[in-house]
């Protein structure tokens, strides 16, 4: 997947490390998470393995591994939780993180046929709730007292996005500018016509698929309950002889 500022590769083996300390318990991404789990590249790359989640690299473009984003599905079909890191302070507020996260949700509703995205945010993370207000999620939430920062609870914020929501978001206007970016096709619509078109005329032409053998026995069946044609006409019935005259 691939924006303007950054890609998004699956991880290869030399990446579950990187994974696990861009996430670790007070790193700084995690902090401002507000959400972590104690795991080693080992349990990282397990969780994946197993699907219980599915992180994905994010690479700037001349291939340096800066962060991760993830996907997970939750609630009924077709509901996903996303969540996300930077590892370095240093490169925060680029738009790296930010357009990262709009080509993970784009993927999830052009590919994964998602009806419903969720984020959640620390309260106290003022770049990501900016962040957030410039989208179409829509607030749905408030978790009380969910982190612990600084010697104190604070709240988190539940984030969602619908389907047809997303797609109006892909729609560029003056208050619409983070999610306007839209994950390109992965084939081009040209080539889709041209496939289809192709195996249309070879259909035509030779009438070689695995279906003829079901398609000629239906038509032998058709044939065999079809009423006869080549057999005699049954005769019209001979007209009524007139009567004899005089016959009382």
């Amino acid at each position: 997947m691939q924006g303007r500022l950054v890609t998004l590769e699956w991880p290869g083996d030399d990446d579950w490390a990187a994974i696990a300390s861009w996430l670790r318990p007070g790193s700084p991404a995690a902090v401002l998470s507000g959400d972590w789990e104690l795991l080693g590249a080992a349990e990282v790359e397990q969780a994946n393995r197993s699907g219980r989640v599915h992180h994905l690299v994010i690479r700037t473009k001349d291939g340096t591994g800066i962060g991760t984003v993830s996907y997970q599905r939750s609630g009924r079909i077709g509901g996903f939780t996303v969540g996300g890191a930077i590892g370095s302070p240093e490169l925060w507020r680029r738009g790296y993180g930010a357009e990262a996260v709009v080509l993970l949700v784009d993927y999830l509703f052009h590919q994964l046929d998602a009806h419903r995205v969720q984020v959640t945010t620390a309260g106290y993370n003022k770049g990501i709730i900016r962040l957030m207000t410039k989208t179409r999620f829509v607030v749905e939430g408030i978790l009380r007292d969910h982190c612990y920062l600084d010697g104190a609870y604070h709240d988190s914020i539940v984030w969602g996005l619908l389907r047809d929501e997303h797609y109006a978001s892909l729609k560029p206007s003056a208050d619409n500018r983070v999610l306007a970016v839209g994950l390109a096709d992965f084939v081009d619509e040209d080539d889709k016509t041209q496939a289809r078109a192709i195996l249309t005329e070879h259909l035509a032409a030779t009438r070689r698929t695995a279906l003829a053998g079901y398609l000629d026995d239906e038509a032998a069946r058709d044939h065999d309950a079809a009423p006869a044609t080549d057999t005699a006409p049954v005769p019209a019935p001979a007209p009524a002889a007139a009567p004899a005259r005089g016959a009382a």
